[in-house]
């Protein structure tokens, strides 16, 4: 069951449309021996508590659930625990996570060519693994946050084939830009604004380098899905475009409260401006993640171990 809000998943589901009680009368036709709902459901709290003998609730984030008459609660996260003492732990089933990745170890010495930066309170967002059209919503987001702060961003498009002529096109910016393979000193140089990275071990090695990560892959439509696994592993905070929500563990992360995601490219400076301007409570957030994400792991299968 899902509530009259479009369900953006691919499993069989019913809507319940509230006009003219055509909810209940689809809900009766259905004579449905178990009723499940997932998520919100558009908080049909009376519904549910007129449905069949066994209810579920799954990926609770309200109180009220307690009052419907559920067999079974599930919820997703610690801080929706907290809010029904006896629902079960068990992640949320629609992010169908089996299993995290290894990640190579933080490198010190790489994170240390950001020192300058650091010293002085300068802020380090990253961009990675960006397709055709993003680096120039990249380009506006740093060109919005220069003219309030000093910023260097972290550009690395996902495309080998990309590299070269993204990096032509970048230099038209008249920024400072310097690439990570013609480094040569042991710093990056204060002067710089975009460092430009262009192979998969580095753009990988590069996360936990940088105060915020705005992924790829959310920026424009129809991109791949942007990879939250490795930021949220590192336990760098998250900043998701306005295309960020079609992949399964995004839409969990946002309803979870985990990650941020900004409505528009116009509003994406703002919102990256202001957790720069927060660090302290962006990886408060950023740890949440983490231990949200070790809450996913599994968690279809806790589910349906429950029904």
């Amino acid at each position: 069951m899902v509530g009259e809000t479009p369900y953006q998943g691919a499993r069989p589901h019913v809507h319940l449309p509230r006009e003219h009680g055509a909810d209940r009368k689809r809900l009766e036709r259905l004579k449905a021996a178990r009723l499940i709902v997932l998520g919100d459901a558009d908080n049909r709290f009376d519904l549910v508590s007129t449905g069949p003998a066994d209810r579920v609730w799954l990926n609770v984030r309200s109180s009220e659930v307690a009052g419907t008459g559920c067999r079974l609660v599930t919820v997703s996260d610690e801080a929706a625990a907290g809010l029904l003492p006896g629902a079960h732990l068990t992640g949320d089933p629609t992010a169908s996570l089996d299993a995290l990745p290894e990640l190579p170890e933080r490198s010190e010495d790489l994170c240390e060519r950001f020192r300058e930066y650091r010293e002085r309170e300068h802020r380090v967002f990253y961009v990675p693994d960006t397709g055709p059209g993003e680096e120039a919503v990249a380009f506006g987001v740093l060109f919005e946050l220069l003219r309030r702060q000093t910023a260097i961003m972290i550009l690395a498009p996902r495309d080998p084939a990309r590299h070269e002529p993204v990096y032509r096109d970048a230099i038209k910016y008249s920024l400072p830009i310097i690439r990570h393979n013609r480094l040569m000193t042991s710093y990056v140089p204060r002067k710089n604004r975009v460092y430009y990275v262009e192979d998969a071990d580095t753009r990988t090695a590069l996360y936990p380098c940088a105060d915020l990560i705005i992924p790829g892959g959310s920026l424009v439509a129809e991109m791949q899905a942007p990879d939250l696994i490795t930021p949220l592993l590192g336990e760098v905070p998250v900043l998701l475009g306005p295309h960020g929500s079609r992949d399964p563990l995004a839409r969990a992360a946002l309803q979870a409260g985990v990650v941020a995601q900004a409505d528009s490219v116009e509003t994406l400076a703002a919102r990256a401006e202001a957790l720069l301007g927060d660090l302290a409570q962006a990886r408060r957030q950023a740890q949440a993640a983490r231990r949200w994400l070790d809450h996913q792991v599994g968690a279809l299968e806790r589910v349906l171990d429950l029904l």
